[in-house]
């Protein structure tokens, strides 16, 4: 049974909190993520005249645009050197010790499969006396490779840029590890010359996997205050790889590390205090649906921080959603939050660029903002802060319809406000509602909810990560799951029909344990059946109606407070 005073305890915190918030002006709270949607498509870097500059390859033409106030705003395109091939792309940049600029271009040849009548080469460039002047482009590496999302210049001096290799014919490096491996160039002397490690780095892939069984590529590198380099693959696992150098050349064999994350890459960096800056999916891949491949794990981009050289991870909050993530997908072209890119403003912020197709943008975000424990929710402001869509219909090319699932409708009880309703309206999937919040290991949560006469039923989780809203997994999966049925039935005590009641979900993943609480009064104790990396962060709704249920349940608001992960 759980001990009133538990309770008391978690309701005095939340008030405490209410009242820290509304004394805390806007002023002294972190900003939101702001995004920049006129901002560069590459990641700029920060010069030493404390403005950014980003480069891009473009129509044999290398261009670069300027940011004089962090990222907000920027000049029009300036040309930096001819190129003598008109297809080059890219545009990585690194400033280096020196003070020069190295980019990475990227040049594709030929047609067909890749690498064997088909090629897209790695060539370097970079400027000289003092950034006046621009070496003529050399190739450094030949073969296929994917998207290179990283280049770094290590403590030594020496400068790295990992990569995939896309695997030639009778290549294979180690058995059931996918069509690519992932590898490092690496230059002793500013540029001028460069060698390929001998590392292949490989993950394992399943046959069946929803996807392409790439294998682990599209790495990130990052020097750890002790000398070693940590490096982040992504995977078909579940999960980002890792492996460790001493040296930037010799690698480690790749492992599993404790990211979940679909199909999708990772970036790292480190901020001027010393904090180091993760972005990735933080989601979970789905299954395919009736045997057919189907696109997810993009709809959320996430970031965490860590000021213990990665032992401990805070934040796991949601930076970039899908804008048009309720819409069906377009006929042709990506879509998605994938493919970050990190930049480290004169400020300390933050400065992301990522997204796939339209989706594409520069995200300015507070470091602090990702650390903010106490939040809430009460349809104000919309349904942008939550992912409510559904899919249905048949999966072609990757790619399913979607809807809207749960809607917001007039609140039946607060003149001018609205409410969340979720339900079952028709033989489409029931309604799934998810909205996440700063991970941590200990809180309390506080769901105003009211059902509706007949109501179905409703699955209401506590997970670590983001899953489809079809996903089942995230109801099997979910760190904590507790089952509303019909009767409203909560242990000793009953949610009443078409009133509005409190229900409080109080975790300790120490004691793997949730304690749930109905109107202050005991409820039940819930058990963990899930680890939990980062801590909880997500709260999920989801209908158990098998059938149409018009009526379900409305949400009038949410509300989160607790510690960050210890």
């Amino acid at each position: 049974m759980i001990k009133r005073s538990k309770i008391s305890y978690c309701h005095l915190v939340l008030l405490l909190a209410l009242a820290v918030a509304s004394q805390t002006s806007s002023a002294t709270r972190a900003a939101e993520p702001q995004h920049v949607p006129a901002g560069p498509r590459t990641r700029p870097i920060a010069v030493s005249d404390g403005s950014l500059r980003a480069f891009r390859a473009s129509n044999g033409k290398i261009v670069s645009v300027r940011s004089e106030d962090g990222g907000r705003t920027w000049s029009p395109p300036q040309l930096e050197c001819n190129l003598p091939i008109k297809s080059m792309g890219g545009g990585l940049s690194l400033l280096d010790a020196a003070g020069e600029i190295h980019l990475i271009l990227v040049h594709a040849r030929g047609e067909g499969k890749p690498a064997e009548t088909r090629f897209i080469d790695l060539w370097h460039c970079r400027t000289t006396d003092g950034q006046r002047a621009w070496t003529k482009p050399e190739r450094i590496w030949e073969g296929y490779c994917g998207a290179v999302m990283d280049i770094k210049q290590l403590s030594s001096g020496r400068i790295v840029v990992p990569f995939a290799a896309w695997k030639r014919p009778g290549e294979e490096v180690a058995p059931s590890t996918g069509l690519n491996y992932t590898t490092v160039v690496y230059s002793d002397d500013g540029g001028d010359s460069w060698h390929l490690s001998p590392a292949k780095l490989t993950s394992p892939c399943q046959p069946g996997y929803n996807g392409n069984n790439y294998g682990a590529i599209e790495p990130t590198v990052l020097e750890l205050n002790d000398g070693r380099v940590w490096m982040l693959m992504r995977t078909q696992t579940g999960f980002l790889y890792e492996s460790f150098s001493e040296d930037g050349v010799n690698w480690t064999a790749a492992e599993p590390s404790p990211f979940h994350s679909s199909t999708s890459p990772a970036a790292l960096d480190r901020l001027p205090d010393g904090r180091i800056v993760l972005v990735w999916n933080n989601c979970e891949m789905p299954p395919r649906h009736e045997g057919a491949g189907v696109y997810g794990g993009r709809d959320a981009l996430h970031a965490a921080l860590s000021a213990d050289e990665g032992k401990t991870w805070h934040g796991f909050r949601e930076v970039y959603r899908d804008p048009y993530r309720n819409d069906s997908p377009p006929p042709s072209g990506d879509r998605g939050t994938a493919y970050p890119q990190l930049a480290v403003g004169p400020d300390g912020e933050i400065v992301l660029v990522t997204g796939q197709g339209n989706r594409k943008t520069m995200i300015l975000v507070d470091p602090d903002w990702l650390l903010e424990q106490d939040q809430a929710d009460d349809f104000s402001q919309g349904l942008e802060a939550w992912h409510v869509w559904k899919p249905f219909g048949p999966a072609t090319g990757y790619w399913r319809d979607r809807c809207e699932g749960p809607v917001l409708v007039e609140h039946p009880t607060r003149a001018g406000a609205l409410a969340l309703h979720v339900r079952r309206p028709d033989q489409r999937e029931a309604d799934c509602a998810s909205w996440n919040f700063a991970g941590r290991d200990a809180g309390c949560l506080d769901l105003r909810i009211l059902p509706r006469p007949g109501s179905a039923g409703i699955d209401v989780c506590l997970n670590d990560r983001f899953f489809n809203p079809s996903d089942e997994r995230g109801e099997s999966e979910a760190v904590f799951r507790l089952t509303i049925p019909p009767s409203g039935k909560l242990g000793e005590t009953t949610l009443p029909a078409d009133q509005w009641s409190t229900l409080q979900l109080q975790w300790d993943l120490t004691n793997r344990r949730c304690e749930v609480a109905l109107n202050g009064q005991p409820a039940g104790v819930i058990a963990q059946q899930s680890d939990a990396f980062g801590g909880v962060s997500y709260l999920r709704l989801r209908s158990r109606a098998d059938s149409p249920d018009a009526a379900g349940y409305l949400i009038d608001s949410v509300r989160v407070s607790g510690e960050p992960p210890r």
